[in-house]
């Protein structure tokens, strides 16, 4: 798989950075960057990704998405979400966010759940249980607060190449 460009969804990004008042002026910088990360014998070694590189099967991805409010204003209700690439597939429990929740999506961001279920069919009839987490479509966090003027914040989430 080749990697030569990223986009960033920010679903409603309208009303998630929509101002509590007219007069309200948040101004939200979301960056997104990836980085390869791979276990060393002293931990982790984490590279930025390069665009000419391609990746293997079985690479380890770390998306991070940085918001930055440049504004003079908080930035009320952020909720910056990605869809998870193709060909890549969410590792369970790597999301993070200092200051808010991640949710996930099975259907490209039609629904949300901390915990997505899913249906199967077994040979007594249906039984529902939590999605395998690489079925994931998208990912996004809702922030607990309003993200301050001149304020920052990362979330992030690791994937395995298919």
């Amino acid at each position: 798989m080749r990697l030569t460009t990223r986009i960033l969804f920010v679903c409603a990004a309208a009303l998630a950075l929509a101002p509590a008042a007219a007069f309200a002026k948040p101004d939200v910088v979301l960056h997104l960057s990836g980085a390869t990360v791979q276990k060393t014998a002293s931990g982790e070694k984490v590279t930025p990704l390069d665009p000419n590189v391609k990746l293997k099967t079985g690479e380890v991805v770390l998306w991070t998405i940085t918001a930055a409010n440049k504004g003079s204003d908080p930035a009320l209700h952020l909720t910056p979400s990605d869809k998870i690439p193709a060909g890549m597939a969410y590792i369970a429990g790597s999301a993070t966010a200092v200051g808010g929740t991640a949710q996930f999506s099975t259907d490209e961001g039609k629904t949300w759940s901390s915990k997505p279920m899913a249906t199967v069919q077994t040979p007594t009839g249906p039984v529902t249980k939590p999605a395998d987490p690489s079925s994931y479509t998208n990912i996004r966090w809702i922030a607990d607060k309003p993200l301050a003027p001149k304020g920052s914040v990362r979330f992030a989430y690791e994937v395995r190449v298919k």
